[in-house]
């Protein structure tokens, strides 16, 4: 290909990319799991496919340890590398993985760099270097067509002989996979992923579906409060109770015990090893299922929640770190500060302590004390009540933020409110550097 040809054809691709990133704007992606079924592949193709991530292992190691000069000036076409094995010792290695490959790895090495000197830069202090890696995990495949693509339907195959497969880079044969039914029939494939799990291969496949016009009608739910807590994970104002905690099965205690007995380095300690990473794996899984599910039934028709912001890491730490260690208070407390109709209501204000009614504060209640007991007569489960608390006080905050709520504040006070302002003000602790009027969340930021 003469220079001419060259200029035009990489013309041509910067226009379609143009076009594409245009398109894809309008749309909402997806990525969708896909599971590889290796039984399809015959033993050598599979050792293939499974040595990519350990000859990505081996590249990642050499470029970190070139100097600056020679890593700016690597050339992605190169096939012969030297690396350290376990015990130090200098061995040639020879790449026979795709050189797209090898380019994505020099590229997320060069992103991993900017970033790093960027946050230094911007902070003035050393934040660390790269380490070497002992496993590679994950291998980008970021050109559709390409490094893979997918046959998900008759269009095109032999009677449908190739259904349901995708075509990885370097694998001739097409490969089986679960889990095609979840991609939408107007979706349009990106780039993807493929992701080593001790439970197999998967692969991360993006999709670009078109955005719906108009939100789907949902039945329309009153406003909730939510109370984190270690015994019952989940209690809503409404007094329903959810449990997103899953134990450790006996069959991984006894893994560890025997992998505590086995010599470390040999076949049997490494074999013990993977069995204990599938069932993390599996706990993984059922834990974020649960939190998942949670979090589906709280925000489906809601247009207020309000939670207060836990400190888990520090119950982690404390007297509670096996039962926060069991359940999934920190992946559905993220999922739930994700969403814009979430209210987060500030960490130390005293939804246990203070009266839902009257606004009295209780400093005597303690741990053992499951049922909150209150000068004025109210009397309540004390975690719902701590729900019905963190409620009041989300709707407190709107109605001091929200430009509809401008009524005179002897109008729209009651004891609650007033309690919570006298807290406010007064009780507030002073390490949280921040005044009483500042808001205390991102949505109220955007309100604001």
């Amino acid at each position: 290909m003469d220079e001419s040809a060259r200029i035009g054809k990489n013309r041509e691709i910067k226009e379609h990319g143009k076009e594409t990133r245009a398109r894809h704007a309008s749309m909402r992606p997806v990525v969708i799991e896909l599971k590889l079924d290796l039984k399809c592949l015959n033993r050598t193709e599979q050792n293939k496919l499974r040595h990519y991530f350990a000859q990505c292992r081996w590249l990642c190691n050499y470029l970190i340890s070139l100097d600056a000069d020679a890593f700016r000036t690597f050339n992605t076409k190169t096939r012969d590398i030297t690396s350290l094995d376990k015990d130090g010792n200098a061995v040639e290695r020879q790449l026979s993985m795709p050189a797209k490959f090898i380019q994505t790895v020099y590229s997320s090495l060069k992103q991993d760099m900017a970033c790093l000197a960027a946050k230094k830069s911007k902070t003035g202090k050393k934040n660390g270097k790269l380490r070497f890696r002992s496993e590679y995990k994950t291998i980008e495949l970021n050109q559709y067509g390409n490094t893979h693509w997918v046959c998900y339907t008759d269009e095109g195959n032999k009677n449908g002989k190739y259904r349901n497969t995708v075509h990885i880079a370097g694998i001739k044969r097409p490969i089986r996979v679960f889990g095609m039914e979840q991609i939408p029939h107007d979706a349009e494939f990106a780039n993807a992923k493929l992701v080593k799990k001790p439970s197999g291969i998967y692969l991360m496949l993006t999709c670009y579906v078109p955005r719906h016009e108009g939100s789907i009608d949902q039945e329309r739910k009153p406003d909730i409060g939510l109370d984190f807590g270690i015994k019952t994970t989940i209690t809503t104002s409404e007094g329903e109770k959810f449990d997103i905690s899953v134990r450790e099965q006996e069959r991984l205690k006894g893994l560890q015990k025997k992998l505590a007995r086995q010599k470390k380095g040999s076949r049997g300690w490494y074999s013990t090893k993977h069995l204990i990473q599938r069932e993390y794996e599996r706990l993984a899984n059922r834990r974020r299922a649960k939190a998942n599910q949670a979090y589906h039934d709280i925000t489906k028709g809601r247009k207020l929640i309000a939670i207060q912001d836990e400190n888990i890491k520090g119950w982690h730490k404390g007297l509670f770190g096996k039962q926060v260690q069991n359940s999934a208070l920190g992946t559905l407390k993220a999922k739930l500060i994700a969403n814009p109709n979430v209210l987060v209501v500030d960490r130390f204000f005293p939804s246990t302590k203070m009266c839902p009614r009257c606004g009295a504060i209780n400093e005597g209640i303690t741990l053992s004390d499951r049922v909150f007991a209150c000068g004025c007569g109210y009397t309540e489960d004390r975690d719902v009540k701590a729900a019905k608390t963190m409620l009041l006080a989300g709707r407190h905050i709107m109605s001091c933020t929200r430009a509809e709520y401008t009524g005179t504040p002897e109008e729209r006070k009651s004891d609650f409110n007033t309690s919570y302002e006298v807290w406010e003000h007064s009780a507030r602790r002073p390490e949280m550097g921040k005044s009483p009027e500042a808001p205390s969340s991102k949505r109220q930021r955007r309100m604001e």
